[in-house]
C-alpha cells in the first residue's frame, strides 16, 4: 500500500518541494525507524527460544 502511495505522489511532491527535501524526508523516516528498532526489538542471535520468550515477556 505504501509503495503504491509513494509511486502515485512522488513526482508531485518532488515538483513541489525539490528532490533534496524529499530524500531528506525519507532519510528522517529511516533514521526514526532505526531508533525504534534499536530500542524495541529484542536481539535473538545466539539465544534459545525460551530465552527469547522470557525477554519478550519481561519487556512487555
Amino acid at each position: 500500500v505504501s509503495n503504491f502511495v509513494i509511486g502515485l505522489y512522488f513526482l508531485n511532491v518532488v515538483n513541489k518541494y525539490g528532490i533534496s527535501n524529499v530524500y531528506l524526508g525519507f532519510s528522517v523516516v529511516c533514521f526514526l525507524a532505526v531508533i525504534y528498532v534499536a530500542g524495541n526489538v529484542v536481539e535473538t542471535k545466539g539465544r534459545s527460544l525460551e530465552e527469547i520468550e522470557l525477554a519478550l515477556r519481561s519487556s512487555a
